[in-house]
């Protein structure tokens, strides 16, 4: 009697799985409310794009994702906790839309489909392969991005319901930015190839300081401006490229310059121009310090520079709001055993 109780949930499940509905899973659709059904694609490509973060944010970059933790989560856990967002924004997008009284104008859909095809023409197949059509892939790629650029244009940008001053646009790029135009003179001597031949003498490295300073000497006095030097030296270095280089970086965070030439630059007042020596990278640098006020006008003064700049500004705000609302949404039936037969570890 024991044993018939023991096997009988298991003669039960038997008996449900007929051969009318095989047991399958219906693996057509991720997602769905009253209104809207998104397809399995959207939750894949989400799956793999959450893949793609988790690896960016790994601290072990011997071990695969899936042996760390990712925001203190197990990494396969996070990866689908993002994707099922992700997947469910799809949804918030559009209600997003509608309650906001926003239009899907043919401007953000022309741009939606020059996303699409530049990435599909170039990753089908994979995406292909791992079963997102393209029509999913259009969905939660492009069409996805832009809808969000339009809800982001609609809070926050000049007409939005939270709009951002110029003013506060201009506080934020002094803040963050910093503005610096360059040129390099390497203190090696190379081959007839361009190749490094031999480091400069003592000699050597005081005659090629004295063009740069003589240069610095010439700017602070206002008879020549940084791009007039940097002609001047590319003709004197009969060179077919620019030597001149401009640059805006956030110095606090910026991994791209080295130590020496940032500490440098924190130091110096905009207008400011100096010689700087780099010992690790055997150069000299010509470093003339903007006015970061001038360049602020001058980003908000297009449509997108604005744009571009507000998103620096206020786009992790807006992505971390919409992430926490699509997680807390309500009415959505997830097509669990269809999400579930996907591991993370296939893009692996």
């Amino acid at each position: 009697m024991k044993l018939r109780n023991r096997l009988l949930p298991v003669l039960l499940a038997a008996a449900l799985c007929v051969p009318a509905s095989g047991c399958s899973v219906d693996k057509s659709w991720a997602i769905k409310n009253s209104s809207t059904t998104i397809p399995i694609g959207v939750y894949i490509y989400n799956l793999y794009s959450a893949y793609e973060e988790a690896n960016s944010k790994k601290t072990d970059s011997s071990k695969s994702v899936f042996e760390q933790k990712i925001d203190n989560k197990d990494a396969k856990t996070w990866i689908r906790e993002k994707a099922l967002t992700d997947t469910k924004m799809t949804i918030l997008l559009d209600k997003k839309i509608k309650d906001m009284k926003l239009t899907y104008s043919d401007d953000y859909k022309k741009k939606a489909s020059e996303m699409n095809t530049e990435l599909w023409s170039e990753y089908s197949s994979a995406f292909e392969g791992y079963g997102i059509a393209k029509s999913s892939f259009e969905l939660a790629y492009g069409t996805a991005s832009e809808k969000m650029r339009l809800i982001f244009n609609g809070i926050y940008g000049k007409n939005g319901t939270n709009p951002v001053s110029d003013d506060d646009l201009k506080n934020y790029y002094t803040k963050t930015y910093t503005d610096f135009s360059y040129m390099v003179l390497p203190l090696y001597t190379t081959d007839s190839n361009g190749n490094y031949s031999a480091a400069m003498t003592d000699e050597q490295k005081k005659t090629a300081k004295k063009v740069f300073d003589e240069y610095a000497e010439k700017i602070k006095a206002g008879t020549i401006t940084m791009e007039q030097a940097g002609e001047d030296y590319k003709k004197a270095k009969n060179s077919s490229d620019d030597l001149l280089h401009s640059a805006t970086v956030n110095i606090q965070t910026d991994t791209s310059f080295p130590t020496e030439l940032k500490n440098a630059i924190k130091s110096m007042k905009a207008g400011d121009v100096k010689t700087v020596e780099l010992s690790e990278q055997q150069a000299y640098v010509l470093v003339y310090k903007k006015d970061s006020n001038k360049a602020a006008e001058t980003q908000i003064s297009t449509d997108d520079g604005r744009e571009s700049l507000l998103s620096a500004y206020k786009w992790d705000e807006f992505t971390a709001q919409l992430e926490k609302e699509a997680a807390a949404m309500t009415g959505i039936t997830v097509n669990e055993k269809a999400l579930n037969s996907y591991d993370p570890s296939m893009f692996e």
